[in-house]
């Protein structure tokens, strides 16, 4: 994966790509906080984007927080624009891939988000429940009973029957 540093940021090349293309093609003119905003917004739709840095605002979704002193900087510069969004697009990558992995395993993901903080690092939370212990243990004891194969004690039983028949004991 090559990547791209931006202002002391490190983000993934097809980010910056696509960050500076989309800076490119907004209008002209300074933007406001919420006009950058909106600009995030669109690059990475089903993403809730606001300037709450509270590590969860019970909207229950993918969330990304971005702190408003890093949003007045990009809306007045370009190259600040492009370090946000990508680093922005590449937080949404990194966050669908994670819960895609949890779910994966069969954990349940109710909530996630990131918060970008005002020096441009970046925090994470996920909400999740995981499978009751309870239930797999007993899906995996029914999977292995359906096997043909001798269980652990009837194992253990042969092996201790063998040691005992190869020991000559004497008085």
């Amino acid at each position: 994966m090559s990547v791209a540093n931006i202002m002391g940021t490190v983000v993934t090349q097809s980010s910056y790509q696509r960050a500076r293309a989309s800076v490119a093609n907004m209008q002209g003119g300074n933007l406001n906080a919420v006009g950058v905003l909106s600009a995030i917004q669109q690059l990475i739709p089903g993403t809730g984007v606001s300037a709450n840095t509270q590590a969860f605002n019970g909207s229950g979704q993918s969330n990304l927080g971005i702190h408003p002193a890093m949003l007045r900087k990009a809306a007045n510069d370009p190259e600040e624009m492009v370090r946000l969004k990508a680093l922005s697009l590449d937080i949404h990558e990194m966050q669908s891939s994670s819960i895609r992995g949890l779910e994966s395993r069969g954990i349940t993901v109710y909530a996630s988000g990131t918060i970008i903080h005002a020096d441009g690092t970046s925090s994470g939370w996920t909400i999740t429940r995981s499978p009751d212990l309870r239930e797999q243990r007993r899906e995996s004891r029914a999977i292995f009973e359906l096997d043909d194969r001798p269980s652990q004690v009837e194992l253990m039983r042969q092996h201790l029957e063998e040691i005992n028949a190869t020991r000559s004991w004497t008085a």
